[in-house]
């Protein structure tokens, strides 16, 4: 038999036998998932009209996104190093900037610069993969996370890619995600 904890004991004045009790309990545990998901939706990362008022002020058109995302990421994400779970260290090159800088027209992309560093950290791990080919720069495996934004209200999945040279270090290059 369950141990009655206080909470029970007050909830079972409301009823009339532990039949009944145990009925409404199954219900309240069906809430907890309630619960877990509303503690979910916590840690999607939320990109909001403000902020990116805040973030880039006013801008006429997709070019001038784009250079005022790329002074952004050269300002606060250049050069950084990270950690998603268990990887460790990741950098943020140079070259990753000067590759951002002729990053396409996709306006949503453009947007989460603000918030990359965040998105980074609490991506999630979803598998790696073995080069098949030699690469000239020493990558030997990919990394593959993802995670999931609001953005202006529209949930969005984010695909993440981390390669991996042959001495261990880890990248993570703007390119494109070629897979989730």
């Amino acid at each position: 038999m369950e141990i009655l904890n206080a909470k029970n004991i007050i909830f079972l004045g409301i009823i009339n036998s532990l039949e009944e009790y145990y009925s409404i309990s199954k219900s309240i545990e069906e809430i907890n998932v309630f619960e877990e998901l509303e503690e979910y939706n916590k840690k999607i990362i939320t990109i909001t009209e403000e902020e990116i008022k805040n973030f880039f002020g006013t801008y006429k058109d997709i070019s001038e996104l784009r250079n005022k995302s790329y002074e952004y990421y050269k300002e606060h994400i250049q050069g950084t190093n990270i950690d998603i779970g268990n990887f460790k260290d990741i950098r943020i090159p140079r070259k990753s900037t000067e590759r951002y800088k002729h990053y396409g027209s996709d306006e949503r992309k453009l947007l989460i610069v603000p918030k990359l560093l965040d998105i980074l950290k609490t991506s999630h791990y979803k598998s790696s993969e073995e080069l098949y080919k030699k690469r000239d720069d020493n990558i030997i495996k990919f990394h593959y996370f993802t995670n999931e934004i609001l953005l202006k209200e529209s949930f969005y999945k984010v695909y993440i890619t981390i390669g991996e040279d042959n001495r261990g270090n880890l990248f993570y290059d703007l390119g494109e995600n070629k897979k989730p």
